[in-house]
């Protein structure tokens, strides 16, 4: 899981800010929202270029690093802070595998421009180097790197990478963790709640087509029931009488092509299907799952009905959104609401001295500026 990911001079971001899983409290309600100590489903708020578009772009920068997964190139143009487009940006996660800590820290200069790496495996440094230093120094202290050739002027892609493609690790609890690293960034994803397949790492393949996906998958019983339980009536079926593969809602007999007929916030429903369609399965299910303005089309009991569904998977769910009646007891907890701005983030828990309890109208002491404006 991410225990805490902090960002520096990217994007909206010219100073630093962190965002801190671990800094939970303790609340005997919706306990399933939290894992381990690190908050494991949670609602990001904020004003409109407030940052948070920014904090997620920023917080999946990881997965161009580690993996060859789709990152959208164009997302990352505007990389560094305008008022320092000089300066490097500087990004810290601390992951925790096995109830051990790993530290990866970076500095770029573009998406793919790398000047500084460190990779701390329970308060060990096993990688480091900084391009910018007098001394070039190449660390590596993995068991297994011992005859890599450590040129670190013409390394042009992460370091980390280039160890996992180019050497045999031994058998090691530390470099079962470095593995585990790699393995938990490939399989996060960050998507946008709109009707258009834009997205941020899990697949290589950026042209999968929605609909034939899940009728080849043979998942499309699973869509129906999914839809019934959102409250949606009407009866879907499927055909390919047209040469691919089309779903219709069915009124009498008449079969009408379902994005012709369906709304903006039914089709945004169905590309979340698309994204979790595989969660039942553990080596497909996703590690980190990011939706921004993940309910923008939705009408509020959907949106109730989709973070309650996501509180169930066994990963790490992040959603932004602006609709405060999410921002109550009844779904999550203090601790799971982040309140975001190009200053700093925090959540509920931490914004106030006042104790927060389960009775507490969240949304109202939010409205009234409790946890900051």
């Amino acid at each position: 899981m991410i225990k805490s990911f902090t960002v520096k001079n990217f994007k909206a971001f010219r100073d630093s800010v962190t965002l801190d899983f671990s800094a939970t409290g303790n609340y005997a309600f919706n306990t399933a929202a939290v894992k381990e100590g690190i908050v494991k489903t949670c609602l990001m708020y904020g004003k409109n270029a407030g940052g948070k578009s920014s904090l997620a772009l920023a917080l999946f920068d990881v997965v161009g690093n580690l993996t060859d997964n789709y990152t959208n190139p164009g997302n990352y143009k505007n990389y560094q802070n305008m008022f320092s487009p000089e300066e490097p940006v500087e990004f810290e996660y601390i992951f925790n595998f096995k109830n051990t800590d790993v530290v990866y820290k970076y500095k770029k200069n573009s998406s793919n421009l790398f000047i500084a790496e460190t990779l701390i495996i329970d308060k060990r440094i096993v990688i480091n180097y900084d391009k910018a230093s007098s001394d070039k120094d190449f660390d590596i202290f993995l068991s297994g790197t011992e005859s890599l050739n450590k040129d670190l002027p013409n390394l042009q892609i992460s370091a980390l990478k280039w160890i996992k493609s180019n050497s045999v690790l031994d058998d090691n609890i530390e470099n079962h963790l470095f593995n585990e690293l790699f393995d938990f960034v490939n399989k996060m994803l960050l998507f946008w709640s709109l009707d258009t397949r834009s997205f941020v790492g899990y697949t290589s393949n950026d042209n999968d087509k929605i609909i034939e996906r899940i009728i080849k998958s043979n998942h499309f019983k699973e869509l129906q029931f999914f839809f019934q339980e959102a409250g949606f009536t009407d009866e879907l079926v499927y055909s390919n009488h047209s040469g691919s593969e089309e779903i219709y809602v069915k009124y009498d007999e008449k079969l009408l092509n379902f994005y012709s007929v369906c709304s903006t916030g039914m089709r945004s429903f169905l590309l979340v299907y698309y994204w979790l369609q595989d969660v039942r399965n553990p080596a497909r299910c996703p590690s980190f799952i990011c939706i921004d303005e993940f309910d923008a089309f939705y009408h509020f009991e959907l949106s109730r009905f989709i973070v309650r569904k996501l509180k169930e998977l066994d990963c790490q769910v992040l959603l932004t959104t602006h609709n405060t009646t999410l921002f109550t007891n009844d779904l999550l907890r203090p601790d799971c609401f982040y309140i975001c701005s190009k200053e700093k983030i925090v959540n509920a828990h931490n914004a106030t001295e006042k104790e927060l309890r389960l009775g507490h109208n969240l949304e109202k002491l939010y409205r009234g500026g409790t946890f900051g404006k």
